[in-house]
């Protein structure tokens, strides 16, 4: 997204939320100038969370990712096995666990996750799962096993101060393609956030990476334009009433993690 349209966007967004969530489907580290997004986020009063694959993570980054803007780092640790790449796992893991160690030797006081979502009724990414605990365990003198998790099933772990492992399902992203689940289900995209495409394409939630539920355009219209535009409250109202509206939302797996919060 071009810085200026970036800096406009942050300004508007002042009065709807105290905080930025760098992702849709992309990659914030493969951005030379991150930095410069957030200096202006700072400059808007904005805590940034950043979602990563790491696998751009670079040593000399550490200092630029101890930002005061950022409020919290997830690393998509899984993000390793989905890929066909050429690092081996010890190479991918090693910039990862260097930078929680840089945090905690610095007293940084961001949140780092460690995400782990490949769980299933399979138990299809065990052997890796198991693999990765080790070497956390290695790093940081814990003794977390893996068996366990798999029983217990916990959201979340803690490894060291304010660096957590956290476990989630895998979920297949929303498609047209895909068949519908039914027009009956809550989501919180509208309620408690929605998403901007670099192209400056408002979307509902951060699933819709490709900008199916096209609800304005901020190059065009302001961000108050388009939340109150009768797409975006028919969206709202629907999932008020515990209804998809949208194609696309009648077709997500994921809004089906909020049903029993939404009945």
């Amino acid at each position: 997204m071009p810085l200026e349209l970036f800096e406009n966007i942050n300004r508007q967004l002042q009065p709807y939320t105290k905080e930025l969530a760098y992702h849709i489907m992309g990659d914030p580290l493969v951005l030379s100038t991150l930095a410069s997004y957030l200096d202006i986020s700072a400059k808007y009063g904005f805590k940034v969370n950043i979602t990563t694959t790491a696998n751009n993570l670079k040593t000399q980054m550490y200092g630029m990712l101890a930002h005061d803007a950022i409020k919290q780092i997830n690393f998509s640790v899984n993000s390793y096995n989905a890929n066909s790449h050429k690092k081996l796992l010890q190479e991918y893991l090693e910039p990862i666990l260097g930078f929680c160690s840089y945090a905690l030797e610095e007293k940084k006081e961001f949140f780092i996750n460690l995400r782990v979502w490949n769980f299933d009724e399979e138990q299809s990414a065990k052997a890796f799962n198991h693999e990765v605990f080790e070497r956390i365990n290695a790093h940081f003198a814990t003794s977390i096993d893996a068996e366990a998790i798999y029983e217990q099933k916990p959201k979340s772990i803690k490894v060291a101060r304010k660096i957590f492992l956290h476990f989630e399902d895998y979920f297949a992203w929303p498609s047209l393609q895909a068949p519908s689940i039914g027009e009956r289900g809550f989501c919180y995209g509208l309620s408690s956030h929605f998403g901007i495409l670099s192209s400056g394409k408002v979307v509902p939630c951060c699933l819709d990476k490709d900008g199916v539920i096209d609800l304005g355009d901020l190059c065009q219209q302001s961000v108050a334009e388009v939340l109150s535009s009768k797409r975006s409250i028919a969206i709202k109202e629907g999932f008020r009433d515990f209804r998809a509206v949208e194609e696309l939302c009648q077709k997500c797996e994921y809004r089906t993690r909020f049903d029993v919060e939404g009945l």
